[in-house]
């Protein structure tokens, strides 16, 4: 009995720690929701829903590039909603690069509650959704900043893209403990999830990381970690010097928009196109999820 209550007590503090360290949406915009507040022209933004597998609604943008050279999925951080992220949108229409951005469950608009299974899910829909809105002629590219580049490892394991951006990420649950404190030894009810550097392990598509060199949040260590992991000859890693965890594109908006240009315009020119892999039995069984789930909604709406 006593064993089985360590184990529970320790379970506790494990989910516990992750949820509340991991994790700190918002419901509230910055301003609004419209995207033109937020500098991006407003007949290059549309806004949309789609579901997760389980049915969850989630909200986002598909922001469409003058003069694109590809299109990505963006990951965002850990903290509020997909609106602390718009700043970055214009540098990325900048690039040439159309942008799908959208907030996991429980950030923002989007439906239900965030866990370490969900935003992975939730990622793994936009992947897919992102397939049915992006030109098939574009290469597409999986972006992925802090939270969000360790979710985004993640999701390239599952659904293929053609070329992945990690910015500001952590190497693993164990690591970002340690770094966060230090002192104390949390590490150790981590878990072994979000293991970016086990994923990057796998890759086989083009890799680009960028980083600050005084990132206070997720140490260079962790970035030079996951350059490591990777073995292919088409990882690139690009260090903004000075750079903190949220400053980056403050620092040097043009050079980090011609790096993400050069770099997407040398992924290849055929890009794969995605068919839908999950098979026939669990489409069914998915889509009844979600049509019970869409009643349900529309039953306790409120009138």
């Amino acid at each position: 009995m006593i064993g089985g209550a360590a184990f529970v007590a320790l379970e506790a503090a494990r989910r516990t720690f992750r949820l509340t360290q991991l994790f700190c949406p918002t419901r509230d915009p910055l301003t609004t929701w419209n995207p033109a507040d937020y500098g991006i022209p407003a007949d290059q933004a549309e806004e949309l829903w789609f579901e997760a597998d389980d049915g969850a609604r989630l909200y986002g943008w598909y922001l469409r590039s003058k003069n694109p050279v590809a299109s990505a999925v963006y990951c965002h951080g850990n903290t509020g909603n997909l609106t602390n992220a718009a700043f970055v949108m214009p540098h990325l229409l900048a690039s040439g690069i159309n942008v799908l951005l959208f907030d996991y469950r429980g950030f923002g608009r989007s439906e239900g509650f965030a866990t370490l299974h969900g935003v992975v899910m939730d990622a793994i829909a936009a992947a897919r959704f992102h397939e049915t809105v992006r030109p098939r002629h574009l290469p597409s590219l999986l972006y992925g900043y802090s939270l969000g580049g360790a979710i985004a490892a993640q999701t390239i394991e599952v659904h293929p893209f053609d070329g992945l951006i990690l910015q500001s990420t952590f190497s693993s649950l164990p690591d970002i403990a340690r770094a966060a404190f230090p002192r104390l030894p949390l590490h150790l009810i981590s878990g072994r999830g979000f293991d970016t550097v086990k994923a990057i392990r796998a890759l086989d598509q083009p890799l680009l990381i960028i980083h600050g060199s005084d990132d206070e949040t997720c140490p260079r260590w962790m970035a030079e970690s996951i350059y490591a992991a990777s073995e292919r000859s088409t990882t690139q890693m690009h260090v903004v010097e000075g750079g903190l965890h949220k400053d980056l594109w403050l620092r040097t908006p043009q050079r980090l928009v011609e790096l993400i240009r050069d770099f997407a315009s040398q992924l290849p020119r055929h890009p794969r196109i995605v068919e839908n892999r999950v098979p026939l039995y669990d489409r069914i069984v998915d889509s009844a999820f979600r049509y019970v789930r869409r009643h349900l909604r529309e039953a306790i709406k409120p009138t």
